[in-house]
């Protein structure tokens, strides 16, 4: 038996020209090839059937599934173990959910997979693909560890005093935003979020409107998304998906621009350099509630003497995950002194 590469057709697959040999030894090169065939059929369709799934969509983990519940927490939300985000020893990103529910309600899987327990209090369920791993906090589990669930197979309940589980989606090892279309659904939200302050930080908030800046600075914005179903937090509020800046001089000419991207993936940054000082998460504490206050550093340092005095003005844009827009635009001026001159003399020498 053998082959050539002037019989590869225009699949790419080999044409095998076979010398003579025995019935016996055809029905066995035969039967492995159908063997072959099929174990590659099967592993493209597999291979083809891996996105689909990874991108499908899914219902909610508690009932009914098919309906929208409140959402408390979102995606990249600031977390901290103290009072305000810079006294705190621990900064992170919220990496995934928190959809609010009573205590003691049944959490369910939105996809099959297999159990692994992250902790006494959480549980994760790994897809068949392998790819996609969704996990399930703040519950008491009754799924038996390294088992199989179905589709909608009773994982737990809500753990007491959480009043919310805590839902997150993993992809590829990176945690992905369920809210995302195709991702949880039904999920609607018509609302825009509210860009509550523009300022300027020295150590001391000051409101940017009208402001005369010199020297170095550095701007900031307040912006928050209220969720359009109200929770058992109602005075909670989430960070925006999006975060835009722009600051122009009076000709329109732009000076620099950025953003934000809070609503794709769990932020890669040092949330350091995201949240500016205040900002605080939303808490229920000796029976007081606190909205969150979120500042965010709109960009670095900002030297304004690298620019000629004069009118500016700074655009902020919050965007939603659904592209509902609020912008807010602020008019102020740059007035950097002029360098002193030291005088010269007729000779040349500086006047002393």
């Amino acid at each position: 038996m053998g082959s050539s590469p002037e019989n590869v057709d225009n699949y790419g697959w080999y044409e095998c020209v076979c010398q003579p040999a025995s019935a016996r030894r055809k029905k066995r090169f035969a039967a492995k090839a159908k063997r072959i065939l099929a174990a590659l059929l099967v592993a493209a369709t597999a291979a083809l059937a891996l996105p689909a799934l990874a991108n499908a969509s899914y219902g909610w983990p508690i009932k009914p599934f098919g309906h929208e519940h409140p959402v408390r927490g979102q995606l990249n939300d600031p977390r901290m173990n103290g009072s305000d985000f810079y006294s705190s020893s621990s900064h992170t990103f919220h990496f995934g959910l928190d959809i609010a529910a009573s205590d003691g309600t049944a959490v369910y899987a939105v996809a099959p997979g297999w159990v692994h327990y992250l902790s006494s209090s959480a549980i994760a369920v790994r897809m068949p693909n392998g790819a996609t791993t969704f996990a399930y906090w703040h519950i008491r589990p009754v799924a038996k560890r390294g088992k199989k669930v179905k589709l909608h197979a009773l994982l737990g309940y809500i753990a007491p005093g959480y009043g919310h589980v805590h839902f997150a989606e993993k992809q590829g090892g990176h945690y992905i935003n369920p809210l995302r279309r195709g991702g949880l659904t039904p999920y609607v939200d018509t609302t825009p979020p509210t860009v509550s302050s523009v300022s300027y930080y020295d150590g001391t908030y000051h409101d940017l409107t009208s402001a005369t800046l010199s020297g170095t600075v550095r701007l900031t914005a307040g912006a928050f998304d209220t969720p359009q179903l109200a929770s058992n937090w109602p005075w909670a509020v989430v960070t925006p998906a999006w975060i835009g800046w722009q600051l122009s001089d009076a000709a329109g000419k732009t000076i620099l621009s950025g953003h934000w991207d809070l609503g794709s993936t769990l932020c890669p940054l040092d949330p350091l350099t995201v949240f500016a000082p205040g900002t605080l998460k939303n808490s229920f504490i000796n029976d007081t509630s606190e909205a969150g206050s979120y500042d965010y550093w709109l960009g670095p340092q900002w030297d304004t003497t690298r620019v000629p005095s004069g009118a500016y003005s700074l655009v902020v844009t919050a965007s939603d995950i659904r592209a509902n827009q609020a912008t807010k635009t602020v008019a102020f001026t740059v007035a950097n002194e002029p360098a002193p001159v030291t005088p010269v003399s007729p000779t040349g020498s500086a006047v002393r």
